[in-house]
């Protein structure tokens, strides 16, 4: 399942099917000829009726009615042995490895099966299982981060975890993103967070609307794209589907090295139609197409851009993701000097002008020192207190301040940044300041002692 649209699919399934269908194999087993007959034609006609590719829909209908003519069904009376059957038989005709026929079943919860909850129920307790898909975060080497992602969720289910993620690998001087076990999902979320937005991304072609359904990357995604980041994808047989999609994606527009093997071949995306009494159908009903290939993936799988087996992927990008790190933080650390140098014209600006009491000129000086600062990466509430701590001397009291006033403006629900500023001003004799900085520490966090203690002493 590609993009998400199981649920939609079985309110369209109700309505085709219709519930009568399941009523009339309620009780009955497939060693009820007339049954089995009936869950076959019902299969062979959603086939021919919604198979995304309708020029091939009544070919594939057609052979699979033959088939089940020979009597290849008659021995099957097992439900879960003859749904694996089924499903093998229409891959076999097609070629589609999207199809599943299979037993519907009930999660760890035992909800009813079918019932309205079922699927919702499924999918929620599989989130949980999965960890929304994400198996593994690592710090490989010094610069070079790594995410193993099994699944794709929504990213309105994923979007703590994507975030918590991104976070982590935010200083990474080379990322790898391994898909090898990673069999698909509700689409595609991560490409955001590494091509400028909006930048177009494959869409779904539907055969039942004859509408193409774009997709682009997203703007809320709470987090700052990597752009520029050297960035590798493991691929192998068993990345398919929506995982597919990213890796896809992502090579033709040429943002990601992709190692390892050719994928899957899954470009399509699926609804999810009841069958008889306790099946269901998921079978492709949209197919992907991409904005800048014009087609996609399916049957042949993506090819990756480095070769290497599948279980060696994660060495061999490591070979190249050190070189690229190297590279990519070799032109960071020169604009960081660069920047550091600009930054420490600006401090020792800004020290003397308030040396001489010219505060005007000297604040405007320090703040663009804190615009460069936020620039580099540099700025955090730790290095507004270190900067701080270089003017301890007398005649830089006033620089001192400065700095700490700036860093409580920066971060004013801080109890840290307040309480740093009132311990200045109380350790140099400036006790009104102290005794309203005290306040806001107290007025931020009640449970600060050390701030309670020091405001009565001072109120005495």
């Amino acid at each position: 399942m590609r993009h998400g649209k199981v649920l939609a699919g079985i309110v369209a399934s109700l309505l085709v099917i219709g519930a009568s269908s399941i009523a009339r194999g309620q009780g009955r087993s497939l060693a009820d000829r007339a049954y089995r007959a009936d869950v076959l034609r019902q299969i062979a006609d959603i086939v021919e009726s919604r198979y995304v590719l309708a020029e091939k829909a009544g070919a594939f209908a057609d052979a699979f009615r033959a088939l089940a003519r020979t009597g290849a069904y008659d021995d099957q009376t097992d439900p879960a042995r003859f749904a694996e059957k089924v499903t093998a038989d229409l891959i076999g005709i097609t070629s589609d490895k999207h199809l599943n026929f299979r037993v519907v079943v009930p999660s760890d919860v035992g909800e009813e099966a079918p019932g309205s909850l079922h699927h919702a129920v499924r999918y929620a307790r599989l989130r949980l299982k999965e960890n929304v898909g994400f198996t593994r975060l690592d710090w490989l080497e010094p610069g070079i981060g790594y995410l193993d992602l099994r699944r794709f969720y929504s990213f309105d289910q994923a979007r703590d975890m994507a975030l918590a993620a991104m976070t982590f690998l935010r200083n990474a001087r080379a990322i790898i993103i391994d898909v090898r076990r990673n069999g698909g999902g509700s689409g595609d979320y991560l490409s955001s967070f590494f091509l400028p937005y909006p930048t177009q991304l494959s869409g779904s072609f539907s055969r039942q609307s004859g509408v193409l359904t774009e997709s682009w990357t997203s703007r809320d995604i709470g987090h700052a794209p990597r752009l520029d980041v050297p960035l590798f994808i493991l691929i192998g047989p068993n990345t398919f589907s929506a995982a597919e999609s990213f890796a896809y994606d992502m090579q033709s527009r040429k943002r990601a090295t992709l190692v390892g093997e050719p994928t899957k071949g899954g470009a399509h995306s699926v609804d999810v139609f009841p069958v008889g009494d306790g099946f269901e159908f998921y079978i492709s009903t949209e197919r992907s197409v991409s904005p800048v290939t014009g087609g996609n993936w399916e049957g042949t799988g993506v090819v990756p851009d480095i070769r290497a087996p599948a279980e060696a992927a994660l060495e061999a990008a490591l070979r190249e993701a050190r070189k690229a790190a190297e590279t990519f933080g070799r032109e960071q650390d020169a604009g960081l000097r660069k920047a550091v140098a600009g930054m420490q014209g600006l401090a020792d600006r800004a020290a003397g002008l308030y040396r001489q009491a010219n505060y005007r000129r000297a604040a405007a000086a320090l703040d663009s020192l804190i615009t460069e600062a936020g620039r580099a990466g540099l700025l955090s509430e730790f290095f507004m207190n270190v900067f701080a701590y270089s003017y301890q001397a007398p005649e830089d009291q006033r620089m001192l301040f400065a700095i700490l006033e700036k860093s409580a403006a920066l971060y004013p629900r801080s109890p840290t940044a307040w309480a740093t500023l009132a311990a200045a001003y109380d350790s140099r004799g400036k006790r009104e300041l102290a005794l309203k900085s005290y306040r806001k520490v107290l007025k931020l966090d009640p449970g600060q002692r050390g701030a309670a203690k020091r405001l009565r002493e001072l109120s005495r």
